[in-house]
């Protein structure tokens, strides 16, 4: 992964800093396991994202071995530039899946603690510009694919 593949886990601008347009400046912390991605955390027996102290860059065979064991999405959560209008989450000025989570939240007991999560990307993580501290207590209920429950 080269010194610009990087640039989303390593930068850290401001909360409300100027938006260029392209979310190169912000990351997604729900992103699909796909080449140039990084783990972000890995879901625990409770059901939530226990987040790594470091992003981990993921590469083919990372890939390929967490495939074998069914949709990575369902057991890790992983993190990459914000796509902003490239992806369907995205609602023409932000990003739609915070805001349904929080929606969905408003009337559910959150745990608040005194500090925030700890999280490797709260520097340039889309949510947490978007939601501030609400995202990051939210986001350890997130599991990007969340298919198989809904099966259930």
């Amino acid at each position: 992964m080269g010194q610009a593949d990087r640039r989303f886990l390593m930068a850290s601008p401001e909360k409300g800093a100027a938006e260029t347009g392209t979310g190169a400046n912000r990351t997604c912390p729900s992103a699909r396991c796909e080449p140039g991605a990084a783990l972000l955390g890995v879901k625990g027996s409770d059901g939530r994202i226990a987040n790594l102290r470091t992003a981990m860059p993921i590469d083919a065979a990372f890939i390929d071995a967490a495939r074998d064991a069914g949709p990575p999405e369902q057991r890790m959560r992983f993190a990459s530039p914000c796509a902003t209008t490239g992806c369907s989450q995205w609602t023409g000025e932000r990003c739609g899946v915070i805001d349904r989570v929080l929606d969905h939240l408003k009337d559910a007991t959150v745990a608040q603690r005194e500090t925030l999560p700890a999280c490797p990307i709260r520097g340039t993580c889309r949510w947490y510009d978007q939601s501030g501290a609400s995202a990051c207590y939210a986001c350890e209920l997130v599991v990007t694919d969340n298919s198989a429950m809904a099966a259930e």
